[in-house]
């Protein structure tokens, strides 16, 4: 048992935790300010159903896009590998299959996104003004496709080479970028 409680009172390694989980733990507390903004923003149009494609839209691109977590829990792991070993080249293949797979997957969800979403608008019975503005929503956030899957490759292997910051980056920026073009 001394053991353990020498270990847990190391600084150094205490340190060396911390730097890598304070920028992911400020990371994770950004994700929800898109739907957040966004909301903020539709929320002062005059029609509710309005708010409602967001809050639907919202929805069904978040669910289709965090199937696709292995795209950044992979990469981390394959990264970290190729980091623990200093393999430069295996580390910048890691990353370039990363981002080729998310390429790929965008295109094939991309076009299974406009049935999967009619067949959910279809169960949730919407009056015809809410399907209309979800539809409209849900095919424009479709176009950033590509671009959160490809984040999802590069935060995982950012984190795979143990450098929390650029996530938060990329992250900060994804956020800010959303502010911009919401205004």
């Amino acid at each position: 048992m001394p053991q353990l409680t020498t270990d847990w009172q190391h600084r150094p390694t205490h340190r060396k935790v911390w730097a890598l989980a304070a920028p992911m733990i400020l990371s994770n507390i950004s994700v929800p300010l898109v739907a957040l903004v966004d909301s903020t923003v539709i929320g002062h149009l005059p029609h509710a159903h309005q708010l409602g494609a967001v809050a639907v839209g919202a929805t069904l691109f978040t669910f289709m896009v965090g199937l696709m977590g292995f795209l950044r829990m992979g990469s981390t792991g394959f990264a970290a590998q190729a980091a623990g070993r200093a393999d430069g080249a295996a580390l910048r293949q890691v990353l370039v299959q990363g981002l080729l797979l998310a390429v790929a997957f965008a295109l094939l969800i991309g076009l299974l996104a406009l049935p999967f979403s009619q067949l959910a608008l279809h169960a949730m019975q919407p009056s015809v003004a809410l399907q209309q503005s979800t539809e409209d929503f849900f095919h424009t956030r479709l176009l950033g496709l590509p671009a959160a899957l490809a984040s999802y490759a590069l935060v995982g292997w950012f984190l795979g080479t143990q450098n929390a910051r650029a996530p938060l980056a990329i992250l900060l920026t994804t956020n800010l970028l959303n502010i911009a073009l919401n205004l």
